[in-house]
């Protein structure tokens, strides 16, 4: 009985010795392709950056020859697998230098204009006559920039004409809600934007009219700016200071260089009034009038 036990057990060992070797035998040309394409990212990493280090990696048993030992040789007491591996990740020691690698990703037009301004400065730092100023080539970027802040600051320009205009001319609206005639709040509108232009005068002033229609247009317009101020001042707002009327100043007439200053000259006759010769002779002593005293 004990002779047959160990030829069955043989025979059984040796029948699981070849079936695992066909599973490694399997395993391994299963996983052939998986390293080539490893190996293959491995050079073109370490072409591009550094070379990575040698990694060792235990074998793992396959969870099945590990029942079949253990039901064998009665190793172990659970039936689950325990995989070991020493790789513990990609190790620092490349990065204990304190090298830092930049890399640029540049475009073609970049490196094209670049590669220009280089040969500008190398033709004139070989040249020589001497050097010019070597303006920079513009990149479009840079060319659509100034063209928006040039367009940005005209519209901002022209919301500010606008603005200043609107705050002139506020004061035309206020009327224009009061009177139907919106004509002629637009011819004042147009004589302002004259008169702010160079206009030398108003086209709503008449020169030559009747005396009593200027005292009438004048007194009008006084009564119309005393009334203006005083509901500014009931309602507490503050308004500009009122101008003072001007007086118009004594100016001399001008005389030619041979004319006397004393007197008329005309038709080559000097007339001189009574003013003019007292002026000349100037006050006399003249006796005091009424009594004397006497002492």
């Amino acid at each position: 009985m004990l002779g047959k036990r160990k030829r069955e057990v043989a025979v059984t060992t040796r029948q699981r010795l070849r079936s695992s070797d066909r599973e490694d035998d399997e395993r391994q040309t299963l996983t052939t392709p998986l390293d080539a394409n490893r190996e293959i990212f491995r050079k073109y990493f370490e072409s591009a950056f550094e070379p990575l280090p040698e990694i060792k990696t235990t074998a793992l048993l396959a969870p099945e020859k590990e029942e079949e030992e253990e039901s064998q040789g009665g190793v172990g007491d659970s039936g689950f697998v325990e995989e070991e591996s020493e790789w513990d990740g990609l190790s620092d020691s490349g990065h204990q230098d304190g090298a830092v690698e930049v890399v640029e990703h540049r475009a073609a037009s970049d490196l094209a204009e670049e590669a220009k301004t280089r040969r500008q400065h190398y033709k004139t730092f070989m040249s020589s006559r001497p050097p010019k100023e070597i303006h920079g080539v513009v990149t479009k970027d840079s060319a659509r920039q100034g063209d928006d802040d040039d367009a940005a600051e005209a519209l901002n320009l022209k919301h500010d004409l606008d603005l200043q205009r609107l705050l002139k001319e506020s004061h035309l609206l206020e009327q224009a809600k009061a009177s139907p005639t919106l004509g002629s709040h637009r011819h004042k509108m147009v004589d302002m934007r004259m008169q702010a232009l160079g206009s030398k005068g108003s086209m709503f002033h008449q020169e030559k009219m009747p005396l009593a229609h200027r005292r009438g247009i004048l007194a009008k317009a006084a009564e119309r700016e005393a009334s203006r101020r005083k509901e500014a001042q009931e309602n507490g707002i503050i308004l500009e200071k009122a101008s003072g009327k001007t007086r118009p100043k004594d100016t001399r007439r001008e005389r030619g260089v041979d004319v006397p200053a004393v007197g008329k000259f005309r038709g080559g006759t000097l007339t001189l009034s009574k003013k003019d010769v007292f002026d000349i002779q100037g006050q006399g002593f003249s006796k005091p009038r009424g009594k004397t005293r006497r002492r």
